[in-house]
């Protein structure tokens, strides 16, 4: 006696789902082969990125040090990456990035750190005024640049951020932050820069650092690394600083020493954990 034919209809019907089913499962196993491969690493962003700063440069152009900066203090220390590279570049913009930078990401890329965005917003013109003229053109040169932190800098992240997820969909991206640069007033430090210049950068350090912040939490997959909580007590003019007060290499002035990268490198390694 022949079975119904709905019950041969359910059998096909069956055997057609579960054939589906076991494509969509072969999709997502190779799906997952392939973000367990992205595992490349790749590092993007300005000097403080590169590490100058610390010394012993790869060249003279970018000068990315050899084994100073914070991406490559977080290789020594990160087991089981692939392919390595740090693109960042002193002097660099989020144009450059952009443009310049991203063409290393590829849909290995597992790993992804970026620290961008000072350049953009004149920050080191602001600097310069505070050491070199009086209160007045020190605040005012950071209040310019303040302003471009607020009004273009976001949408010009936004985009960056955009950009680095296209070309590198696979990856964790961590925006590490800058810190502020000098100790701040009232701290018992002492500084050639007064307490009124010192208030002035690091609440402009303050406004980067939140804008960056903010536009990180648009983006699923970036993390932010606030550098303000990891220098804290290590600013410039402290007894114990992890930046560079003025240097005999001027454009060393006011970045991370060693061991400033160092603390970099290990509060990437506890949040990549």
């Amino acid at each position: 006696m022949s079975k119904p034919a709905w019950t041969v209809g359910l059998v096909a019907l069956s055997l057609l789902i579960s054939g589906c089913s076991a494509e969509k499962a072969e999709e997502k196993s190779d799906k997952a082969a392939e973000i367990v491969a992205a595992n490349d690493y790749v590092a993007l962003g300005d000097s403080y990125a590169a590490g100058l700063g610390a010394g012993d440069y790869a060249d003279s152009s970018c000068l990315v040090s050899k084994d100073k900066s914070y991406p490559q203090q977080w290789i020594d220390e990160k087991a089981d990456l692939g392919a390595t590279l740090n693109n960042a570049c002193s002097g660099a913009v989020i144009n450059t990035v952009a443009t310049r930078q991203l063409t290393a990401l590829t849909e290995k890329t597992g790993w992804v750190t970026l620290t961008v965005g000072g350049n953009d917003v004149g920050f080191v013109a602001g600097l310069q005024q505070c050491l070199l003229g009086n209160d007045q053109t020190c605040a005012q040169s950071v209040t310019n640049a303040t302003g471009t932190m607020e009004n273009t800098l976001p949408g010009s992240l936004d985009d960056l951020y955009t950009k680095i997820r296209t070309a590198a969909p696979n990856a964790k991206v961590y925006v590490v932050g800058y810190p502020h640069l000098v100790a701040d007033p009232g701290s018992g430090t002492k500084c050639d820069l007064n307490d009124a210049r010192r208030k002035t950068l690091n609440e402009a350090s303050d406004t980067l650092s939140e804008v960056i912040a903010a536009a990180v939490t648009k983006h699923p997959g970036f993390t932010y690394v606030d550098g303000r909580i990891i220098f804290a007590g290590h600013e410039a003019c402290t007894k114990d600083p992890w930046i560079n007060a003025v240097a005999d290499n001027v454009s060393e002035s006011f970045h991370p020493n060693a061991d400033g990268y160092a603390a970099y490198a290990k509060a990437l390694l506890t949040v990549t954990r």
